[in-house]
């Protein structure tokens, strides 16, 4: 049985139980604890010739084909291999990034990968931390199970839209098309319920929720099951520009401070996993697969979508902020006024 098939199971019962009340939970803490483990085991089979203090890097992510960087590295040991040391590197997957933000403020997270709204609050709220990587810009969507629902406009007062977090980037993206569509970037705040992207998927499907405001693959796993008749609302290109950065990774200020060589070694392995998925898509398809309910031939459909794609420059993430600041998600004395504010200096972008 397949991680998602497994993650359907063990969460059902959860998200059913539920009243849907602002509360948050992790996607897989069996699969991550197995990721975590397998990375430990191969990390201390590493080159045992390579000299120096011992160092450990925790890393926490979410479920998403947004994070293939990320899994390549992790799967390809790219970060432990650019360093010049003995390194271990423990992954963590967590249910959202405001689990990571607090994950990083009390130290037990040295590198965090979340979307870019969540990264922008926690800095905002003095989380020690900056972005030392966009990594990618992916489909968002906003998906239904009622054939009475196609547009914005007919989300009634009791619709439940389920989404990763309060604050979380897929809500401030919902609070951009309400914003556009409804006049009022709040109108659909009463209707949140908060589901990791797994048990937001299983929700969907069953019913249990109406609507699922979800990143890539699990707006394409829900549309195209066949345990379900699940549609995409249409939300205008101009309110979510293809090419915007929606994922970041942000690293410790400690980490970036007190050991630069690990920083720039975190940093050389995501560039080279960067590399790795231009050059290999097919075998990057793989990688991803085995934490889906996909065939890597979806899985590559998907990542090849025209709204897909992985680069470390940073796109809108300022304009994002803004944002955030005009609508109250973000006080505006807090908002960013440029790139160096939220990201270290070998950051590009905007």
């Amino acid at each position: 049985m397949n991680m998602v098939k497994r993650l359907a199971v063990l969460f059902m019962s959860a998200a059913l139980a539920l009243s849907f009340c602002a509360c948050g939970s992790s996607d897989s803490p069996k699969s991550a604890a197995a990721s975590s483990a397998a990375s430990s085991a191969a990390a201390s089979a590493a080159d045992e010739s390579k000299g120096g203090e011992a160092k450990t890097l925790n890393i926490a992510y979410q479920s998403s084909i947004a994070y293939a960087p990320l899994l390549v590295a992790m799967e390809k040991q790219m970060i432990e291999n650019a360093y010049d040391g003995d390194l271990t590197v423990n992954y963590q997957l967590m249910a959202n990034g405001s689990e990571i933000n607090e994950a990083i403020t009390a130290g037990s997270i040295d590198v965090g990968c979340l979307g870019a709204a969540p990264a922008i609050t926690g800095m905002a709220n003095g989380v020690p931390y900056k972005i030392f990587s966009g990594l990618s810009s992916q489909p968002y969507a906003l998906l239904s199970n009622d054939p009475a629902i196609n547009k914005l406009e007919d989300i009634g007062e009791g619709t439940q839209i389920a989404i990763t977090n309060i604050n979380s980037h897929p809500h401030i993206l919902l609070a951009m098309a309400a914003k556009e569509y409804l006049g009022d970037a709040h109108a659909l705040d009463s209707n949140l319920v908060v589901l990791g992207n797994a048990d937001g998927y299983s929700s969907i499907l069953t019913g249990a929720v109406d609507c699922h405001m979800v990143i890539s693959p699990y707006n394409f796993m829900e549309v195209e099951s066949e345990d379900a008749d699940i549609h995409e609302l249409e939300i205008g290109k101009d309110v979510w520009p293809n090419g915007n950065t929606f994922i970041v990774g942000v690293a410790g200020t400690k980490l970036y401070e007190e050991d630069p060589d690990l920083y720039q070694a975190l940093c050389d392995g995501i560039d080279e996993a960067m590399k790795f998925i231009e050059e290999n898509p097919e075998e990057t398809a793989e990688i991803i697969s085995e934490g889906y309910d996909a065939e890597p031939e979806e899985i590559l459909r998907w990542m090849q979508d025209e709204r897909s794609s992985y680069q470390t420059e940073l796109s809108g993430v300022l304009e994002l902020a803004s944002f955030m600041g005009e609508e109250a998600f973000l006080d505006k004395d807090k908002v960013p006024s440029s790139l160096q504010d939220i990201a270290f200096d070998n950051v590009k972008g905007n």
